[in-house]
C-alpha cells in the first residue's frame, strides 16, 4: 500500500484523483480510522481485546461506508484483522492489499490530510514499519495554503497557528524519510501542476506502475467531489492559476506572520521568502528593543 501525506489544501485530492484514474491503482475516499487505530495500539496491549476494538472502530467510523467500506464488507474486515498479528503496519497493509485485490488493481493507497498532523502516534506504534509501504509526501507553499483554507472557512483562527503546524508536521515527515528513496517521494504541488506529465511519470516509477496519460484528464476522476464547494476546480484541466495567489490576497502584516511561523520549512522546501530578514534576527531586534 501507499500513503498520500500532505496538509489540507495542498493538492492531496488532485493527486489522489489522478492516481485513482490509473487502471492499476485504487485510492478510496478519505478514511478516518488510521490515527485512532494508532492510539488503540498505543493504549491496548492485549491482542484479542485490541482486535475487537479495531474491528468496531474501522467498520463503524463515520467515513467507513464512503471510503473502504464502499469496496470491503464488514465480514472481510473481521477476517483480515483476526488473521493478522497484532501489529498496525501488517493490518493496514493487509486491508489495502485486500482492497486492491477486490477491485482488481495492483496497489491501493490512502489519502487523509488530517493524518499528517498526528503522524507522530502512527510512527510511534510502528504503523509505517512495513517494507511494502510507500509514502507520497506532497507540500504546497503555506502562504497559498492559507489563502485556500481561509476561503473554505473550515476552521477559524487559522492565521494564529496553522503555519506552525504546517511547518512542524511536514518537516517531521521529511526529516524521518528524506533519505529512504525507495519508500519515500517528496512532491511539490507547484511542480505537479506546472509539469504534471513529468511528475506523474516519476510517481508511477516510484509506485512501480506504468504512466498512463489518462491520469491527467479530469474527466476520468471519480464524481464523488462534484457537489463539494471546496473542490469546484478539481473538475477542470490541471492549472497553475493558484500558484502565488497570496501575493494579491494576503496583507503584508499577515504575510510576515506566515513567514515567521513557517520560515524553516519554507526554506527547506525551496519557497522564496517575501520577508527577507531572517526570522531569528527579527526576534533579536524585538528583544533588544524590550531591554533598552
Amino acid at each position: 500500500m501507499f500513503f498520500i501525506f500532505g496538509s489540507p489544501r495542498s493538492g492531496t485530492t488532485l493527486l489522489a484523483q489522478c492516481l485513482n484514474s490509473h487502471s492499476e491503482i485504487i485510492v478510496p475516499d478519505e478514511t478516518d480510522f488510521i490515527i485512532p487505530l494508532a492510539f488503540i495500539f498505543d493504549r491496548i496491549r492485549e491482542p484479542d481485546l485490541g482486535k475487537e476494538i479495531l474491528i468496531e472502530l474501522i467498520t463503524h467510523s463515520v467515513a467507513f461506508q464512503t471510503s473502504i467500506g464502499e469496496y470491503l464488507h464488514e465480514e472481510q474486515i473481521f477476517k483480515i484483522i483476526n488473521n493478522c498479528d497484532y501489529h498496525p503496519a501488517q493490518m493496514l497493509n493487509s486491508l489495502y492489499a485486500e482492497l486492491a485485490t477486490t477491485v482488481g488493481k495492483k496497489i491501493a493507497g490512502d489519502k487523509s490530510p488530517n493524518d499528517l498532523l498526528f503522524l507522530r502516534m502512527l510512527i510511534k506504534v510502528g504503523g509505517l514499519d512495513d517494507a511494502n509501504m510507500k509514502i507520497l509526501h506532497i507540500v504546497r507553499d503555506i502562504r497559498d495554503v492559507m489563502v485556500s483554507l481561509n476561503k473554505v472557512k473550515w476552521v477559524t483562527d487559522l492565521d494564529l497557528y496553522f503555519p506552525r503546524f504546517w511547518s512542524n508536521s511536514n518537516l517531521y515527515l521529511y526529516s524521518l524519510y528524506k533519505d529512504k528513496t525507495t519508500t519515500y517521494l517528496l512532491i511539490r504541488y507547484e511542480d505537479m501542476v506546472r509539469e504534471p506529465a513529468r511528475i506523474f511519470h516519476k510517481i508511477c516509477d516510484f509506485l512501480e506502475v506504468d504512466f498512463q496519460q489518462g491520469m491527467l484528464d479530469f474527466r476520468n476522476f471519480a464524481s464523488r467531489y462534484k457537489d463539494f464547494p471546496a473542490h469546484t476546480k478539481l473538475y477542470a484541466p490541471i492549472s497553475t492559476d493558484n500558484i502565488g495567489v497570496y501575493k494579491k490576497e494576503v496583507t503584508k502584516p499577515l504575510l510576515k506572520s506566515y513567514e515567521q511561523q513557517a520560515q524553516e520549512a519554507l526554506e527547506i522546501f525551496e519557497y522564496s521568502l517575501e520577508q527577507k530578514k531572517p526570522y531569528f534576527d527579527i526576534i533579536k531586534d524585538k528583544f533588544r528593543n524590550l531591554i533598552q
